[in-house]
């Protein structure tokens, strides 16, 4: 072995800060993000992500879990504007209809 890799060996893992940690488990949570990403993203091993997530709570799994469960609701909430957009259009064509049709049956 030469010097290099002893000195890398025997040093300390970096300390990351909790405004960091707070951010990588946010973008786990809030954003969907998967861990794995994440952690290659942020160049931290993937362990020292899964260990933040469980000090906070969270376990993998169920990241995941409340991850597809936020991107489902997210995917109903675009669903029902787009339906209350065409029954709001809808409901114009019909207001239109009926008008028209009270002027044609006037004697």
């Amino acid at each position: 072995m030469n010097m290099e890799q002893k000195k890398k060996k025997g040093t300390a893992p970096p300390r990351y800060d909790d405004a960091f940690k707070a951010g990588a488990i946010r973008m786990v949570t809030e954003q969907g993000r998967q861990p794995v990403q994440v952690a290659k993203e942020l160049g931290i091993c993937i362990d020292t992500l899964r260990s933040w997530l469980k000090l906070s709570g969270i376990q993998m799994g169920q990241a995941s879990r409340i991850n597809r469960e936020q991107q489902r609701i997210r995917e109903l909430e675009a669903e029902n504007r787009a339906l209350r957009k065409q029954l709001g259009e809808k409901d114009e064509v019909i207001d239109v209809l009926k008008k028209s049709v009270g002027i044609l049956s006037k004697p």
